[in-house]
């Protein structure tokens, strides 16, 4: 059990011993004088003890499965990774700073060029969302330079003008693998090379629609081409890569893997080689990780990192870890405690100089998802429940808006989270500058009446008065609502599986799972499309994301089991609206694109945004650098500027 600080003593403390030489006398000339007086010996004097180590204990509610940056996605994995890795860039109050990487804007590192493509050349379809050969008699629309696309029919033995993107990305002067071997853009390649590999788990949009190729410059610098005819917002951080060790485990490497081989190795997973603020030194399964100072940090001149060694420790029990706060054995606890339901104490807490609470909104959205493409081989409710017209009922709009009429948000926020979240109407926050308004966006306010009445004329109503609508055939309106495990979302369940009976009439069977809850299909439930009404939250970033939601997103075997449209909403008008708002390059653009996207999807509601979660991180009054940001997904993004008050 580690103690508050965990001081440990370097050293001892010597006494310093000071010899002090006596001179033999020698006669003095003959004088009136009396003789000088003796000065006494200056006092001893000891050197200053050693500064002790600053020992920082972060307490996190989860312990991650992995390290490895190429396996699943969780926010506990980010918070160590950010100590062990510079980010290549940091999202910052819905804007972006360079970190690993300074960004390129057009002029500056940044290019839009002109080149010609024809037939047999690949490109960017912005119809299809995909990377496509040009074949004779293809329509295609191309993006210019300057202007607007121009739509053209090709032609063999033509060419045509596109633009293409270059950005140039140069790794910061000094970055260096905690080995002592420097980060080069060796370790980009290879990075990109694993991450691209079929064997990999992660989506291929980024290596196969998105990316043309990868030059090299010279050792700290390479250019990365976006596919001609893509184009896109952010472009001055799409390219950027975080590196991997290729001297390790590439080619020639000390311990050469495959990809399929890296995600499967102990090391990697459990002990990735560092260039950050901090190197790992220990990870106890189910207690704790320990990081420390990284001596060959490309920042250590600058004083960094502030603390020595920071240890994060795994409580699950939200109730202990704030125990844990209070008695000092925490020095902060992490977002992912879901803090909400406990702000009454802390604030207590807090009034007694013991804790100090951050609460912001951030880019976390919980939501309720509505299985409106279940597989073939679905039989839940999603597959079998059906309108008066023959139509599967969770197809129909209608009926997902219906439960958005029978649900009081607002109470569900007061009731799980004490009023610390925030209602949000889409997959963004109101406070998001490309935000399309209220008045462009669909609000479902509160009102059962109207939910019943929408439900009635879909052919459920209550015609036996047992409380529970039924379509007069005997079959209940009654399906599963299904989620992970977490404290916040079982109360979250809890209050809409109330709400739904007794506003509505609607029965739902609570279901709870561990982490297989989102494995991939064709095996897992949500992103194997095998559920009814799924509950989680998707964390985002500074760019509204609608490519949640876009056709070329949905978990399949043609497409892909990881990727993220568990929903299966396919809506063509959706599809163009995103793909044109990600891809705008001027603000304009991008605002009115993102609007009209946010209006189709609310009108479909293929998912029903519950609120922007709070994001709590709780601090001892002692601890300073914490900065829980709006749109930095993790509370260490700052990770090397963490100390303690002197």
């Amino acid at each position: 059990m580690f103690k508050n600080r965990l001081m440990l003593v370097l050293g001892l403390l010597v006494a310093a011993s000071i010899i002090l030489s006596a001179c033999a006398p020698t006669a003095a000339p003959a004088t009136d004088e009396p003789a000088p007086a003796t000065e006494p010996a200056a006092p001893a004097t000891e050197p200053p003890a050693p500064a002790e180590p600053k020992v920082m204990v972060a307490c996190l509610a989860q312990e991650p499965q992995t390290l490895y940056t190429y396996s699943e996605a969780a926010l506990v994995k980010t918070f160590v990774l950010d100590s062990l890795y510079d980010a290549t860039f940091d999202a910052r109050t819905y804007d972006y700073q360079g970190v690993l990487y300074n960004l390129s804007k057009f002029g500056e590192g940044a290019e839009q060029n002109t080149i010609e493509v024809g037939v047999g050349d690949v490109v960017y379809d912005p119809a299809q969302d995909a990377a496509v050969e040009l074949t004779a008699g293809m329509t295609i629309s191309l993006n210019q330079v300057e202007g607007d696309p121009v739509e053209v029919t090709v032609e063999e033995g033509q060419k045509y003008p596109v633009v293409q993107i270059v950005t140039s990305h140069t790794i910061a002067a000094g970055a260096t693998w905690e080995d002592g071997t420097p980060v080069t853009t060796d370790d980009v390649l290879f990075s990109f090379e694993v991450g691209a590999s079929p064997d990999t788990p992660s989506s291929k949009y980024f290596y196969e629609t998105q990316t043309q190729k990868l030059e090299v410059v010279d050792a700290s610098t390479y250019q990365y081409f976006f596919m001609p005819n893509y184009t896109s917002g952010t472009y001055f951080v799409d390219g950027m890569i975080s590196p991997l060790p290729k001297h390790v485990y590439g080619e020639g490497g000390s311990r050469p893997l495959t990809p399929a081989e890296m995600l499967a190795d102990e090391e990697v997973n459990r002990d990735p080689l560092a260039f950050g603020p901090f190197r790992l030194v220990e990870w106890v399964a189910g207690d704790h990780i320990t990081v420390e100072k990284n001596p060959t940090y490309w920042r250590a001149s600058e004083g960094l990192p502030k603390i020595d060694t920071l240890i994060y420790r795994f409580i699950p029990d939200t109730n202990q870890l704030i125990a844990q706060l209070a008695s000092g054995e925490c020095d902060f606890g992490t977002q992912d405690a879901a803090f909400e339901g406990s702000l009454p104490l802390i604030r207590q807490f807090e009034s007694e100089g013991l804790m100090v609470p951050q609460v912001v909104a951030g880019t976390v959205f919980e939501h309720l998802d509505f299985n409106t493409t279940p597989v073939d081989s679905y039989t839940g409710a999603a597959a079998t429940l059906l309108a008066s017209d023959g139509e599967r009922l969770f197809a129909k709009k209608e009926f997902r808006q219906a439960i958005a009429y029978c649900i009081d948000r607002q109470a569900v926020v007061d009731g799980a989270t004490n009023g610390a979240a925030v209602v949000q109407h889409t997959y963004t926050s109101g406070d998001h500058p490309f935000y399309g308004g209220d008045d462009n966006v669909t609000l479902y306010e509160f009102n059962p009446d109207t939910g019943k009445e929408m439900l009635a004329a879909l052919g459920w109503s209550d015609t036996d008065g047992d409380g529970v609508l039924d379509n007069g055939s005997g079959d209940k309106l009654a399906f599963i609502h299904s989620t992970r495990t977490n404290a916040l979302r079982e109360k979250v369940t809890q209050i809409v599986q109330a709400q739904l009976k007794d506003n509505c009439g609607i029965e739902t069977t609570i279901e709870l799972y561990g982490g297989e809850y989102f494995a991939d299909g064709p095996d897992g439930l949500v992103f194997g499309r095998q559920f009814d009404m799924g509950e989680f939250a998707w964390l985002t970033g500074v760019e509204p994301p609608c490519t949640l939601y876009i056709s070329s997103q949905l978990p399949s075997a043609e497409l892909g089991w990881g990727n993220s449209n568990d929903v299966g909403f396919q809506n063509a008008e959706f599809d163009a609206a995103c793909n044109a708002a990600t891809q705008a390059l001027d603000e304009e653009t991008k605002f009115a694109q993102h609007a009209a996207a946010q209006a189709i999807f609310t009108e479909f509601l293929p998912s029903l945004p519950l609120f922007a979660r709070a994001k709590i991180v709780v601090t001892r009054p002692s601890v300073v650098g914490v900065v829980m940001d709006p749109t930095a997904n993790s509370e260490f993004w700052n990770v090397e500027n963490f100390d303690f008050e002197e």
